[in-house]
């Protein structure tokens, strides 16, 4: 029970000093904005293709980053460390990792297909103009 506690505790400090989170995708991409659950479903395995074939490119951060904890409680509802896989198989939905909001948004950038978060005020320095943030993930 102290240990659930502990988790509680933690995950609210955590979270009320997290800044919000931005959702971003390269500007090539015809959407300018998505529900949390579509991009729930595409982390989740559940939708692998945008609309029009092209296959969906998740990025995430390290399991560690704080980023990824907010992320994955708010829009997931997992613990940083969840492993999803496709519907109906034991193949684990994949994803690049990178280790900064710099390397996602560079990535993202690069690559038509790819979904990506970052730290909303950490996109707002880099201020790259080739992604576009299509969901911003606030704090409660």
């Amino acid at each position: 029970m102290a240990l659930a506690g502990a988790f509680v505790l933690w995950l609210w400090t955590t979270l009320a000093h997290a800044d919000p989170i931005a959702v971003i995708v390269n500007t090539h991409n015809p959407h300018t904005s998505l529900s949390a659950t579509a991009v729930a479903s595409m982390y989740r395995g559940e939708t692998l293709h945008w609309p029009g074939d092209d296959r969906i490119k998740l990025v995430n951060r390290e399991i560690s980053a704080e980023e990824r904890k907010t992320f994955y409680l708010r829009v997931l509802n997992a613990k940083p460390d969840q492993v999803f896989y496709r519907q109906g198989t034991p193949i684990p939905v994949q994803s690049v990792i990178e280790r900064s909001d710099e390397a996602v948004v560079r990535f993202v950038g690069a690559i038509e297909g790819a979904i990506g978060y970052v730290n909303l005020s950490r996109l707002k320095d880099i201020n790259d103009s080739q992604v576009k943030v299509i969901l911003i993930i606030e704090n409660p």
